[in-house]
């Protein structure tokens, strides 16, 4: 009976793999490349905040040159005052 048992065929244990390999197969990040899309995050938000700010800037400028472009309203005359019992036909001596 131990005859009609399939024999097992040894298998050699796989090589170790390169550390370059270990890193692709495992889909982690060294130190290095994390440092390097830390640093891609920081300069893409300080482009972000200058063009933000550039934009402010604009607005701002757009916004005082408008208010200085309009001529000031002359202040209006001021008005005679009138008093109690005053009406149209009485003459202003």
């Amino acid at each position: 009976m131990a005859d009609d048992l399939p024999q097992t065929i040894p298998v050699a244990p796989a090589p170790e793999l390169p550390p370059a390999a270990v890193i692709v197969k495992e889909g982690t990040k060294t130190e290095r490349e994390l440092d390097l899309e830390k640093k891609l995050e920081e300069e893409a938000a300080a482009r972000r905040k200058a063009e933000t700010d550039a934009a402010y800037a604009q607005d701002e400028n757009r916004r005082l040159k408008e208010v200085q472009s309009q001529p000031p309203k002359p202040a209006p005359a001021p008005k005679a005052k009138k008093g109690p019992g005053w009406t149209f036909f009485h003459a202003e001596d």
